[in-house]
């Protein structure tokens, strides 16, 4: 088992961290984003938890709720995975800050944007912002 998961961490990070970012050039962010937002419709992704589950199968790290008000919601997303990307320099995470945004847009009805930011403690902060 856990040589199946390094491989599919290597995978993952071969494709988000090097393949991806090479083929989309300067518009990454925004296009990671984008498709973050499609892979929360396509695996309807429209609850906290399937939320929290989502990340955690899909090897994004751990998903934490700090926060979670009318209008704002704040994520911590940890582990591994995260501090072993940071380490190697990779701080994007548009695609994640896309599924967490259209998770929480289904779920309330409400336009929402999402943003990351990395926290001195080596763990990803990630804050969403409904109308």
């Amino acid at each position: 088992m856990e040589h199946t998961n390094e491989y599919l961490y290597f995978l993952n990070s071969l494709y988000r961290d090097f393949i991806l970012p090479t083929i989309l050039g300067s518009e990454d962010k925004e296009i990671l984003y984008w498709a973050g937002k499609h892979v929360s419709r396509k695996y309807d992704l429209s609850d906290i938890d399937d939320l929290i589950e989502f990340f955690d199968m899909a090897q994004f790290g751990t998903l934490k709720v700090l926060k979670d008000r009318k209008h704002t919601a704040v994520f911590e997303l940890s582990g591994q995975v995260v501090t072993d990307r940071l380490d190697s320099q990779s701080d994007e995470f548009s695609l994640e800050s896309g599924i967490i945004a259209e998770c929480l847009e289904r779920q309330n009805g409400t336009p929402t944007e999402a943003s990351a930011t990395i926290t001195k403690k080596h763990v990803v902060q990630i804050t969403a912002q409904s109308d």
